[in-house]
């Protein structure tokens, strides 16, 4: 085979001589350069866009054609591929008007006759309020608001488009109004290649109302009343999401669990719950098991001596104890799986401390580091949150951020403080969705409230980078007093 190689080479230089083909005059063929203003091309939906933001150097004429469609599966900025795709344009420009929301992936194809370039952009069909930060907030008279601060794209800053929305639940849904808002929730689940989303807004008005938002547009698609239980739901864990259903687990006032439906649209209390102590807190744990898994986002909950969860409607209640010891938060590492940590403080000694770590599966628990603190910065009420971007979780204990390594004891000095007079009230990162990737989650997102502020609005927002614990932007005075925050990633 090796001599046949070899034959065949030297037979393609004898042809090469005998046809008298000059390997230096061979024609270059003619190149074409595209540049464009940026990668990401916006539209508004059920809008015409006219785009002409490409330049094309070629010294031949060109055929162009832009191709659009949805991303398959496992594709990446680095690897665009697309599901289906479709013709909208064979020209230079595009003039066409897209009808559905979503990220998509646009590929111009240039064609000279001699040489095909290819430019690959990601499409965002918007509605408006796609993709930001969305603070609830109450002023003194228990009045609601959703304010959202909009994540522009360099094109929407560049032509000035508003960033700041005061209350976009009243501007969407102009019949309705919020009162005494208390917590916010946002999940999306495929199953059977149908999409399901919501979002969930909980409030304590007469009838402890549970909105449900349908999330591309803000506009309400549902409501459940927690008067008929005598409570009202105070914070929002996990989900459960599978073939079985989609639904929220959250803790009411009273300490109770329940779960709502995010497809039928009915509330459950759950009453299994009840021999696993007190419910003082309850969290959903944000994991992906290993760097190119999906996140999920685990329902777990702890009364003083307990952590327990539920993982689906027949897996039942999964509680653990330690003898002697309370428990004073958990925690969740982004990526692991053993992912859930918990701090645990001795009950003879106050000052004695030791850390538990498990699955998310909760049968069992193996032991971590032992410490002692006698000042610790951190309680059962302090938020904890994770981020791909630092192996460090972070949560909120009086007016500053701390971190903590989760295996090792929390930090005695603040990661970030606030300004003076400034109470954080929510934290909360630019958690992209549930991807496999890396992207997103470089920001923590931190709202805080200041009676002495001048000007009516008392709250406010500040944008911090977790590679280095940097003030990005803030927002001051752009909203009442905040009860919840969360970054309302894009969804297609």
């Amino acid at each position: 085979m090796k001599n046949t190689i070899v034959y065949l080479i030297a037979a393609c230089f004898a042809a090469t001589s005998c046809f008298g083909i000059d390997e230096e005059n061979y024609k270059t063929l003619e190149p074409i350069e595209i540049t464009a203003v940026s990668d990401t091309i916006s539209a508004r939906l059920g809008e015409e866009l006219v785009y002409n933001g490409i330049s094309v150097k070629s010294g031949l004429n060109c055929s162009y054609e832009w191709v659009y469609g949805a991303p398959a599966s496992g594709s990446t900025a680095a690897e665009p591929k697309f599901a289906g795709s479709s013709v909208v344009s064979a020209s230079a420009t595009i003039d066409h008007t897209f009808t559905k929301i979503g990220t998509y992936i646009l590929r111009l194809k240039v064609d000279n006759g001699e040489s095909i370039e290819f430019k690959y952009f990601t499409l965002n069909v918007n509605m408006g309020y796609d993709e930001g930060v969305v603070i609830l907030n109450n002023d003194a008279g228990g009045n609601g608001a959703l304010t959202f601060v909009k994540t522009l794209t360099s094109e929407e800053i560049a032509a000035g488009e508003q960033e700041v929305f005061p209350d976009i639940f009243s501007s969407v849904n102009p019949n309705l109004r919020l009162k005494n808002g208390t917590a916010m929730f946002m999940s999306d689940n495929t199953m059977s290649n149908v999409m399901y989303s919501a979002f969930l807004i909980a409030t304590d008005d007469e009838h402890g109302t549970i909105y449900h938002i349908e999330p591309k547009t803000f506009e309400l698609f549902s409501t459940a009343r927690m008067d008929g239980f005598g409570t009202y739901c105070q914070e929002f864990g996990g989900e459960y999401a599978s073939s079985g259903g989609f639904g929220s687990f959250f803790r009411a006032a009273d300490g109770s669990i329940f779960r709502y439906d995010m497809q039928l649209g009915y509330l459950q209390r759950m009453d299994d719950f009840n021999g696993c102590g007190s419910i003082v807190r309850t969290a959903g744990l944000l994991n992906r098991s290993s760097a190119t898994g999906k996140s999920t986002i685990s329902p777990f909950f702890f009364s003083e001596d307990t952590v327990s969860t539920r993982q689906s409607a027949s897996a039942g209640i999964k509680c653990l104890t330690e003898s002697g010891f309370n428990v004073v938060n958990v925690g969740c590492k982004r990526t692991s799986s053993t992912p859930v940590y918990v701090l645990l403080q001795s009950r003879t000694d106050p000052e004695s401390y030791k850390i538990k770590y498990g699955a998310f599966s909760w049968r069992s628990w193996s032991s971590g580091s032992s410490f002692t603190n006698s000042s610790l910065k951190m309680d059962s009420f302090s938020k904890i949150i994770n981020t791909k971007s630092s192996n460090d979780a972070y949560y909120v204990y009086g007016n500053a951020i701390y971190r903590w390594g989760l295996s090792t004891a929390p930090g005695t000095m603040p990661a970030i403080t606030l300004p003076e007079g400034e109470t954080v009230c929510d934290i909360a990162t630019n958690y992209m969705g549930k991807t496999a990737g890396s992207e997103g989650e470089d920001l923590l997102y931190v709202v805080t409230y200041n009676p002495s502020r001048s000007g009516d609005k008392k709250g406010s927002l500040y944008v911090y980078r977790f590679s280095d614990d940097s003030l990005v932007k803030s927002y001051e005075g752009i909203c009442d007093k905040p009860a919840s925050v969360l970054y309302k990633y894009r969804l297609n």
